[in-house]
């Protein structure tokens, strides 16, 4: 660890791992001391024991304790999708220890702005997805997911992605525990991002995607927490869907320094 520079807790998005912000963190090793950690059920992590352990408001204080035992100085949090309600959360929970929140594309859209999207639709949704997540070949993943991002697919991506899947038989699953991933909607639902807004002291820099143009569930969102959070810059980057710092990883980080240097 460099005890001279702030440190910042990187927490990954649903069925990712640690190696998400890869390109991000060397990126960003000279401003930050970064903690990348893989949340349950996910990377190397173990599930937790019951869905009650990923409620929001109990996960939120094992990741803390889990940082606790690795910096006692406050921090930054920077969250990616589920990574981000998290991050907000933890803010939520413990204000005194946390300087900044940087937001990537998460924590002000879902379930809450998306019209007609129940917790059972949710669930069959994400089951489905999880349970047809099979791949005979490599070459399969890199199809689908070249989807997730606006930039040519190249080895970097191969890198990102290659923890997120382990091979059983034949085939190529996700590694993500699907019992966890489904009790993480679930938590969605019972406490959503937004009772966190009122909570929030520290300043927030938020990332959101442009793509596709016209989305109205992000418009909403982005009217809400503009509206409910007073120390919030919001960033919208040209050309990125929901895996920003896969799409652009040096304008990101770029306009994180410039986040960090105007709060001096």
């Amino acid at each position: 660890m460099d005890k001279s520079l702030p440190v910042m807790v990187c927490l990954h998005g649903m069925t990712g791992d640690s190696r998400s912000f890869w390109e991000l963190k060397n990126q960003l090793m000279e401003d930050f001391d970064l903690i990348l950690l893989d949340l349950p059920g996910h990377g190397d992590t173990e599930p937790l024991p019951s869905e009650e352990d990923y409620h929001f408001t109990s996960l939120s204080k094992r990741i803390f304790e889990d940082i606790h035992t690795r910096t006692h100085e406050n921090f930054y949090i920077l969250g990616h999708s589920w990574g981000a309600d998290l991050a907000l959360h933890i803010a939520k929970e413990f204000p005194d220890r946390i300087k900044g929140l940087v937001l990537i594309d998460g924590g002000y859209v879902f379930p809450e702005m998306v019209e007609g999207l129940t917790k059972e639709k949710a669930l069959s949704d994400w089951a489905n997805y999880i349970d047809s997540s099979k791949y005979h070949s490599w070459g399969e993943i890199v199809n689908v997911y070249e989807a997730y991002t606006t930039r040519p697919w190249d080895k970097n991506l191969d890198s990102i992605i290659l923890t997120n899947f382990k091979k059983v038989d034949d085939h190529y699953v996700l590694k993500a525990d699907r019992q966890s991933l489904l009790a993480i909607i679930k938590a969605f639902y019972l406490e959503p991002c937004s009772i966190t807004y009122p909570h929030i002291e520290c300043p927030v820099l938020l990332f959101h995607a442009t793509l596709p143009p016209t989305d109205l569930p992000r418009q909403k969102g982005l009217e809400k927490m503009k509206n409910e959070l007073q120390k919030v810059t919001v960033t919208g980057i040209e050309n990125t869907r929901h895996n920003l710092h896969w799409d652009r990883p040096e304008r990101v980080a770029a306009e994180i320094r410039d986040w960090k240097k105007r709060r001096k």
